[in-house]
């Protein structure tokens, strides 16, 4: 009966020896892992997030709310080594900070690596567009054109912003319902309207009748031919089909 009961103390003795062995040597392994960085690879959420900042910064984003940047995805498969140095943003040669745009992403230690992400800089502001279809040559009302919001660095050419800018030009060729209306797509003067043109100075003024030789707008100058005396000479625009010359006195 002492015999058994040694015995069996003996066995619950090492059992319990052995579980408190394999506890020690878990909370061992368990910090042992806990100690090692969770990853040895830089996140892609870095990476994106440093182009992110970099563009912020070259185009004054934070004084801009019309300007909204958007930075592609990495490849999930992607592994490159953790940058223990502030991650490098750039723009390659020859890149300009608007519409979609590439930005290089560099670390230095401990190992050198470059990756290059896509990104997008969109600048959306008001233009002019056309409400419905308008023929060319036609003169341009308040009523045919509308406001819209548009991601203007998509655009190849300049918009036109002000109703001032487009109200009585004509279009040089037919615009379609809803499309933007561009500053050199708009004349108020086109080439081979009839114009009249008033010549004059301190001392004398007349009026007379032209053909114009190229298109124009307000405030800009272009040839005009004389009617009669077909003489050619510039004059400026001063309003739909409307120009002035300031006469030479004759000493």
């Amino acid at each position: 009966m002492i015999f058994f009961t040694v015995r069996h103390n003996r066995k619950t003795f090492l059992r319990r020896l052995i579980e408190l062995s394999l506890i020690i040597i878990v909370n061992i392994l368990s910090s042992s892992v806990g100690a090692q960085p969770t990853s040895s690879f830089e996140s892609a959420d870095n990476i994106r997030l440093a182009a992110k900042i970099f563009l912020e910064e070259i185009t004054n984003a934070a004084d801009n709310p019309s300007l909204t940047i958007s930075i592609g995805s990495l490849d999930p498969r992607l592994k490159l080594r953790h940058c223990n140095d502030k991650l490098q943003a750039f723009l390659p040669p020859s890149s300009k900070p608007m519409g979609r745009v590439t930005v290089g992403i560099s670390c230095s230690s401990p190992v050198l690596w470059k990756i290059f992400i896509s990104a997008s800089v969109d600048q959306f502001t008001q233009v002019i567009v056309a409400k419905n279809n308008i023929a060319k040559k036609s003169i341009i009302t308040e009523q045919d054109i509308a406001f819209k919001r548009v991601n203007s660095a998509m655009l190849r050419k300049q918009p036109a912003t002000t109703k001032a800018q487009v109200v009585n030009t004509s279009p040089k060729r037919n615009l379609r319902a809803g499309s933007v209306i561009f500053e050199d797509s708009i004349c108020m003067v086109c080439r081979g309207d009839i114009v009249q043109i008033s010549a004059k100075n301190q001392y004398l003024a007349i009026n007379l009748q032209g053909v114009a030789l190229a298109d124009a707008t307000i405030g800009e100058s272009t040839k005009i031919r004389n009617l009669q005396s077909k003489r050619s000479f510039s004059a400026k625009v001063i309003g739909k089909s409307q120009l002035e010359v300031t006469l030479t006195a004759v000493q």
